[in-house]
């Protein structure tokens, strides 16, 4: 049976990586490119700047239109892959097309998740924020919202959230957890944050879960413990992503909460790769293979993956959890792990975000490993190579730790 090169299967910054890197190194047949989305690659980080008109639409397409024919690419665009067959190189859509293959990378992304509140899957007036066809449904609903209320204090659910009230929309900011930015910020960092949401008119309610919601043309009812009930236009769902895995087989491939690869994106199953949000890499701070969900480290694992099934021995050795967010007229960094627990782990923090900007490190015994900034960034890129290199710190505890920011970008200038 005809195999037909490579099969490149989703349509994000992992895939068009891929394709790139594949044709970059030489590699001169069929690539075949299969998405259930129609359109060219969208970069859902990008959609919060559209909808706070900071872009123009087409600016979140980054890749443009022009690119799989420039690429000589044999697109498959709105149709699932309903099977893959790792062992037997085959693919079926659910159009009942099967395509046949030398080398396959999976980088199908991940999609939004609804936790399981009673009404809320069945709702009409729940949105979420992550493809091109949900964001233009939320830009829809926001235009002629009063009051809504968001599902989860991630980035996603703090961007969503500034997004509604520059437009003037009320919110209901929810979530389980304790604080808001849960994975990226140190609790101190977090309750900074959530005093400046607040002062922006923000409801936030945490370690608050949600009853079930009744909905009809209208809006929602939202009914929370102890009676409580609130009413809305709508609901914005931002409590999550899972990776698009439903076709594969577990048991021919290995898997964690995602597809495990190598520094390679090499599968457990020879001549299939994975690379984006489908698959857990190597967390550097952690060592262990881990889902990140970077778009920065999509593309150079998707870029490695190309590479590699193009011939050319490429590895990418892991990244480091980061990312930099404007909120209103604040801006927050994370670096590294700043959730890090130990006998031997010391947090450093000081300044104000209004006034020259405030700071906290996290430090493993002698070893910076963790950083949360609010409108301070002139030593972002020194806080991260020390981060990544583990520089012996050791100075900065001569005579105890430091506590202004200045002392210690001054004395990790120093253990460089």
């Amino acid at each position: 049976m005809k195999q037909s090169g490579l099969l490149i299967m989703g349509n994000g910054g992992a895939a068009i990586h891929a394709v790139s890197a594949a044709r970059s190194a030489g590699y001169e047949g069929e690539i075949h490119q299969v998405s259930d989305m129609e359109g060219p690659a969208f970069n859902p980080m990008l959609s919060p700047y559209y909808l706070k008109g900071i872009i123009p639409w087409e600016r979140c397409f980054p890749f443009g239109a022009d690119f799989y024919r420039k690429h000589e690419v044999n697109c498959h665009f709105g149709s699932a892959v309903e099977r893959l067959d790792p062992i037997n190189k085959e693919t079926l859509l659910n159009n009942g097309r099967k395509i046949h293959y030398k080398k396959c990378l999976i980088a199908t992304g991940a999609k939004a998740m609804a936790p399981p509140v009673p009404g809320l899957q069945e709702s009409g007036r729940a949105f979420t924020l992550r493809t091109a066809r949900s964001t233009k449904r939320l830009e829809e609903v926001i235009s002629t919202a009063k009051r809504a209320v968001v599902l989860g204090a991630s980035l996603v659910g703090v961007k969503v959230t500034e997004i509604l009230r520059k437009r003037g929309v009320e919110v209901i900011l929810v979530d389980v957890a304790e604080q808001i930015l849960p994975r990226s910020a140190h609790p101190e960092s977090a309750t900074l944050l959530q005093g400046y949401f607040e002062k922006q008119g923000v409801d936030i309610r945490l370690g608050c879960s949600l009853n079930s919601i009744e909905s009809d043309t209208r809006g929602v009812r939202c009914l929370f413990p102890e009676g409580i009930v609130e009413e809305g236009d709508f609901v914005a769902v931002c409590t999550g992503i899972r990776p698009c895995v439903e076709f594969l087989n577990g048991e021919k491939i290995e898997m964690d909460q995602a597809i495990l690869v190598d520094e390679k994106m090499r599968t457990s199953v020879e001549n299939l790769y994975a690379a984006g949000d489908v698959c857990q890499g190597i967390n550097l701070m952690t060592g262990k293979r881990e889902w990140l969900g970077l778009w920065g480290n999509a593309c150079y694992q998707g870029r490695t993956a190309g590479l590699h099934m193009a011939g050319v021995n490429a590895v990418h050795q892991g990244t480091m959890p980061q990312h930099v967010s404007p909120f209103f007229h604040w801006t927050f960094a994370q670096l590294g792990d700043v959730h890090r627990q130990g006998k031997d782990v010391h947090i450093v923090s000081g300044g104000h975000p209004e006034k020259g900007g405030y700071h906290l490190f996290v430090f493993d015994g002698e070893v910076l490993v963790g950083v949360n900034l609010i409108n301070r960034f002139q030593e972002i890129g020194s806080f991260k190579t020390a981060i990544l290199r583990r520089l012996d710190c050791r100075r900065l505890m001569d005579g105890g730790f430091c506590s202004t920011y200045d002392e210690i970008v001054e004395r990790i200038g120093r253990s460089r």
